[in-house]
């Protein structure tokens, strides 16, 4: 469709795009369920005033935390939701692999 797109966030926020979350059962993988409290991302790109974390870090942080990106390319997947831009300060622990 498009090219890449390419966002740089102001300030302390960060541009993060959440795992898709999926539970598998045998050989059925079954829906995302809407209670989830928590999400794993992955930093896609910084603002310059983000200290602690890197353009490819993964993180924990609340399923309501940033403001959702609406991207047109994503829409006709269902995959709109997972791009969000958060505030250094949401994030709630960085996860070591």
């Amino acid at each position: 469709m498009t090219a890449e797109l390419k966002l740089v966030p102001w300030g302390d926020r960060l541009y993060v795009v959440l795992d898709e979350m999926k539970d598998a059962v045998g050989s059925i993988i079954l829906p995302e369920k809407h209670s989830e409290r928590t999400r794993i991302a992955t930093v896609k790109a910084i603002g310059e005033k983000v200290g602690n974390f890197t353009v490819g870090d993964r993180i924990l942080i609340s399923y309501y935390t940033g403001v959702f990106v609406h991207l047109p390319d994503l829409a006709f997947r269902g995959k709109e939701d997972l791009h969000r831009i958060i505030r250094e300060d949401e994030i709630l622990a960085k996860i070591l692999e």
